[in-house]
């Protein structure tokens, strides 16, 4: 509702504002007034029926202490009270009856009731001594009442008869029907007359507007018209002066203007330039180790044509990120987003043993196998070789890294990074996603990796979520869409022991 009203001119919310004011305060009227009417028409059928409750008990009881001391024939008059009370027309009654102490009807406006015992809700009030009087909504609607028929201590019985509420029911709703038609017109009266209010009051304003709204696209030199000497007046000089202002400032706001282009030129042209480094910074420092062994090792047939494959790698994936950058300028295709997290780590440890072992942290997999997640396998490298080497840096030496991937309980992959390092404070945690944002030591990070990161799980629609406090470490838990399943089994390619009839996930260690 707020924004909508943000986006109304002052006019449109002056006639709204007012509008609803109108309205509401004749809908406040009308509901008002048609509830008092409906409890009066109620109030007046109540109070006749227990005038007539009062008047005909009392009469049928001296009929029935004329009837014991032998004056009249027993039950002739209270069969004739009876008739005239349903046959009246100043209520509309449903039924008329005299029942006995015991609810046993002894005269009925139906003969058919004769003899037949009633227990109401109605009659049990009344059973206290005092005319009770109960709503039933029916159908039909109607008000019950029941008057006892009694004289100190000594009762004969229950005067119980019901009025229908149907003629004050449609009286009610004809006056309901009345007051919505005057404030249907006194409505339309009031919205000519916030019209014409509008008009009077909001014109120099709106022309304020108008004139602001023409400079929008050009340099602006529209002014208003000043009448008057009240604060709309003073407004509108007011603005006729910053037009003047405006005009004396145009060269240096379009030089300003040019300077801020250039800026932001320049600032999208370092984030790309960081990003692609970062980038490719992974994999050759993966490149600069295989070197290193091959120096040490190389004469070995075996150990060196294992290292010239990871280089051979560590040169594709620096490849890929240039067709990356390729792609984004319109000049590559995009790879199937379906990758097994257990063959990227492998590709990923082996880049990062060298360091590991150097710095004495363990690593450990928990990897259940033949997930695959929706994820395009260098995607997928980025975002753990980010992580593994954020934990590395926060553990320094000598600590455990945890690298698990399994199931949520609503059918998506889960992936978590977790380190024993020494954990963020709320600090460093609130930042943590931000771009540029960086704790490392110049040189050892750009403030991307995370951010990265972050913007790739977002990517594949996904969740990253992080758990970490002083002193416990870190976690990094990752949520992606599971890739669909594909037309025939696929092959298993990680590995697996067999264990009891089960494959059990790979768990292995580098030191």
């Amino acid at each position: 509702m707020a924004s909508f009203f943000a986006h109304l001119r002052i006019q449109q919310k002056f006639v709204a504002v007012t509008t609803l004011f109108t309205v509401a305060v004749l809908l406040l009227l009308g509901t008002a007034t048609a509830v008092v009417s409906s409890r009066f028409l109620y109030q007046s059928v109540e109070k006749q029926g227990r005038l007539v409750a009062d008047t005909v008990a009392n009469l049928i009881v001296n009929e029935l202490i004329y009837e014991q001391l032998g004056l009249v024939e027993e039950g002739g008059l209270i069969d004739n009270y009876v008739t005239e009370l349903y046959q009246g027309r100043k209520l509309d009654y449903l039924f008329v009856a005299v029942l006995d102490s015991n609810g046993r009807v002894i005269s009925h406006n139906d003969f058919s009731q004769y003899g037949k015992v009633y227990d109401r809700p109605v009659l049990r009030e009344a059973g206290r001594g005092k005319i009770a009087v109960r709503r039933e909504p029916g159908p039909p609607a109607r008000l019950e009442f029941a008057a006892p028929l009694a004289i100190g201590n000594k009762r004969w019985g229950t005067l119980y008869f019901a009025v229908s509420l149907a003629r004050a029911t449609a009286a009610s709703r004809r006056t309901t029907a009345m007051v919505v038609g005057g404030g249907l017109v006194a409505l339309a009266c009031g919205l000519v007359l916030i019209a014409l209010l509008s008009r009077t009051f909001i014109r120099p304003i709106t022309d304020l507007a108008a004139a602001m709204e023409a400079g929008e696209s050009e340099l602006p030199s529209r002014k208003v018209t000043v009448r008057g000497h009240d604060e709309l007046a003073s407004l509108g000089r007011a603005f006729n002066r910053l037009i003047d202002r405006i005009h004396q400032v145009t060269g240096e706001m379009r030089e300003a203007h040019e300077r801020l282009l250039e800026a932001e030129k320049l600032a999208t042209l370092g984030v790309l330039a960081s990003s692609v480094a970062h980038r490719i910074n992974n994999p050759l420092g993966g490149m600069r180790n295989c070197i290193a062994m091959l120096r040490r090792r190389g004469d070995d047939p075996a150990f060196r044509q294992q290292y010239l494959d990871l280089l051979a790698e560590g040169v594709a994936a620096i490849e890929e990120t240039v067709g990356q950058l390729l792609w984004s300028a319109g000049r590559g295709r995009d790879q199937e987003p379906r990758c097994r997290p257990a063959v990227v780590l492998a590709t990923v440890v082996r880049f990062l043993e060298h360091r590991l072992q150097r710095a004495g942290i363990i690593l450990e997999q928990r990897l259940e196998p033949g997930i695959e997640l929706a994820l395009r396998p260098h995607d997928c490298n980025q975002i753990l070789m980010n992580l593994l080497v954020n934990a590395i840096q926060a553990i320094g030496r000598g600590g455990r890294i945890l690298v698990a991937c399994g199931k949520t309980d609503d059918g998506r992959g889960r992936l978590v990074v977790t380190d024993n390092g020494p954990g963020m404070d709320e600090t460093v945690r609130s930042r943590l996603f931000d771009r540029f944002y960086t704790t490392k030591r110049p040189g050892e990070g750009t403030g991307l990796g995370l951010w990265m990161t972050y913007e790739l799980v977002r990517k594949y629609h996904g969740a990253i979520r992080l758990r970490t406090a002083p002193g416990i470490g870190t976690s990094f838990i990752i949520t992606l869409p599971l890739a669909p399943a594909r037309g025939g089994p696929a092959r298993e390619e990680t590995e697996t022991l067999a264990k009891g009839g089960r494959h059990e996930p790979r768990r292995s260690a580098h030191r």
